[in-house]
């Protein structure tokens, strides 16, 4: 892994491409949290950085804004080779 992309810096990146997919879909936190069968606070905590997503509920919250995981995990790595 190059010395650019440390994994906090890529999860931190994560989080924001898709806080800004979930407010471009026009979701609050709330209907996000309902489509994915959570709490509110819970998408609010990995928003915030208080809580750190895993693969798969990075896979369930893209899925449930209506974005493609793979593609936005390959915008992001592409944008840090460049």
């Amino acid at each position: 892994m190059p010395a650019s992309l440390v994994p906090s810096d890529l999860h931190a990146r994560i989080v924001a491409a898709l806080t800004v997919a979930r407010r471009d879909a026009r979701l609050r936190q709330v209907d996000l949290a309902k489509r994915l069968g959570w709490q509110q606070a819970y998408v609010s905590r990995y928003e915030t950085g208080e809580r750190q997503l895993s693969v798969d509920e990075y896979v369930a919250v893209a899925l449930a804004i209506g974005v493609d995981p793979v593609a936005l995990l390959g915008e992001l790595l592409s944008q840090n080779c460049s």
